[in-house]
């Protein structure tokens, strides 16, 4: 018994040890486990408070001049002031100009019946500048406008009357003459040398205040901008901060060496109740002034070469309208007249020219001044693509005529609505298929007897956005052309975000809108 009990209770505890051992090393192991997690959790907590306490900090480039030279005292920088007013002042000049107009001639008078023709005056401001010791004066084209008589004052008070000699809306200058000599000059400049940051000054009658003289910086060069909506301009701006007030055009901007290099012009101002200054104001460049004088004194106009065409920005929706890429020419968006040189040549809408006279151009601006820059009646090669495929044609240049700047155009609206189901298409227009009696109707505003005319636009639309207006017809969408009000609706149905062309007939105009659909 006693045998057997040892041996049984030999057994058992010989069967007990194992699971004793596996369950000891297995509690060791978790132990283990969770005092290195303790230890990597303590460690990183640790490391992580160094890291952000010792984090490595970028040191900051020590203080170093970045510009050479010497910066003028307040003193020096008032001497140089000084100096160049003494300079220029002299041949500075205020200008007033009286325009007579007349007014309406079916005026009613007290008793409700027309009225006779009566004569008006309208008076107006600026400055100029004596170029000549002879009596010729720089200013503004918009300064002298229709003037029926011009007095000039001189800066030693002296008063002429002066005669327009001549003009020119293109850059804004016209030069007049007054009848004496021996008179001071103010010397032209070379405003290509111009540089942002330059001290500038301009001198002028701001408000009737003769020989103000004012100061400022150079803020910008090679502004594209238009003193009237409608005239194409053949200028680069200086935008400058040195105050610019009504009665300043037409006045000089002056660097330090006392040299013109802008005939001050026009002002940003903060709207229709604050028109003086806001420190954003811009000149006609020297360069533009010295090219144009010859042919003002020797012509009275100055005469630009003339292609014909009406012309855009090839942007991402026209680029991908014909298959290119954007900013790789200019896009023709009309050719008004098919006897223009560009019209007799054969140039068409959507064809994409990418160089004149063997120059590339890659913005309208670009086209348009080589265009203007060469003499008329002279022969130039015009290359361009048209539908995938490069050509190239030759044009023999025609003088450009007074009315072709005026390229801006907006609608009249006042078509009739005419029968026909009127459909609102995705881009939030609703528009009506263009009949052959509807085209007749709107002759000679239509020059093609189809499309979409568009009856309303729905606002903050894509297409209102992208300038779309009542009375617009539409011909062309993105590559689809639009005949019908079917075609628009087909072809705007199902759109992918991106941009997109729009091509529109507004009063016998084509115009190219970019709708964005986001």
């Amino acid at each position: 018994m006693n045998d057997t009990g040892n041996e049984s209770g030999f057994a058992g505890q010989k069967h007990q040890d194992p699971w004793k051992k596996r369950q000891g090393a297995r509690g060791a192991w978790i132990a283990v486990t969770l005092i290195v997690a303790a230890l990597v959790t303590t460690v990183a907590i640790i490391q992580g408070a160094y890291h952000r306490s010792s984090r490595n900090v970028p040191e900051l480039p020590e203080s170093r001049k970045v510009a050479s030279g010497v910066a003028p005292s307040p003193g020096e920088l008032s001497v140089s002031f000084r100096e160049v007013a003494k300079a220029v002042k002299p041949a500075v000049v205020y200008i007033n100009v009286v325009e007579r107009a007349d007014s309406d001639s079916d005026h009613p008078d007290i008793f409700g019946l027309p009225g006779p023709t009566i004569p008006r005056k309208r008076e107006g401001a600026g400055s100029g500048f004596i170029v000549t010791e002879d009596g010729y004066i720089l200013t503004n084209n918009h300064v002298v406008g229709a003037a029926s008589k011009i007095n000039v004052t001189l800066a030693d008070g002296r008063k002429f009357k002066a005669d327009v000699v001549g003009k020119d809306a293109g850059t804004d200058l016209a030069v007049i003459k007054i009848d004496t000599v021996g008179l001071p000059v103010a010397v032209l400049g070379n405003s290509d040398e111009l540089q942002q940051g330059d001290w500038v000054l301009a001198l002028g009658s701001p408000f009737g205040l003769q020989q103000t003289l004012t100061a400022g910086i150079v803020s910008a060069t090679g502004r594209e901008l238009r003193v009237d909506p409608n005239v194409q301009m053949f200028s680069r701006f200086i935008q400058t901060d040195a105050s610019i007030n009504p009665g300043n055009s037409g006045g000089p901007l002056v660097n330090m060496e006392g040299e013109v290099v802008g005939i001050n012009t026009m002002i940003l101002t903060g709207g229709q109740f604050s028109q003086g200054n806001i420190g954003i104001g811009f000149a006609i460049a020297s360069n533009a002034a010295r090219d144009v004088f010859p042919q003002l004194v020797k012509g009275g106009k100055v005469s630009r070469g003339y292609l014909g065409v009406l012309v855009t920005d090839l942007d991402n929706a026209k680029a991908h309208a014909v298959g290119l890429e954007p900013k790789s020419g200019v896009f023709v968006g009309d050719v008004p007249d098919p006897n223009s040189p560009a019209g007799k040549a054969g140039l068409k809408p959507k064809d994409v020219i990418t160089a004149f006279d063997g120059k590339p151009v890659k913005a309208a601006q670009e086209l348009t001044d080589a265009v203007a820059s060469t003499p008329v009646g002279q022969r130039a090669k015009v290359d361009f693509v048209r539908n995938g495929q490069p050509q190239a044609l030759t044009v023999e240049l025609a003088e450009r005529p007074a009315d072709a700047t005026a390229r801006s155009f907006s609608p009249r609206g006042d078509e009739e609505e005419q029968n026909g189901p009127v459909k609102q298409t995705s881009l939030g227009i609703q528009a009506r298929t263009v009949t052959p009696e509807m085209a007749e109707q709107m002759k000679p505003k239509l020059k093609r007897s189809s499309g979409a005319l568009v009856i309303a636009v729905q606002p903050n639309s894509p297409a209102a956005e992208a300038g779309v207006q009542h009375g617009d017809v539409i011909h062309g969408f993105d590559r689809t052309e639009v005949n019908s009000v079917e075609d628009l609706l087909e072809a705007s149905k199902s759109l992918k975000v991106g941009e997109y062309m729009l091509e529109v007939e507004r009063r016998g105009q084509t115009v190219y809108l970019t709708v964005t659909i986001e």
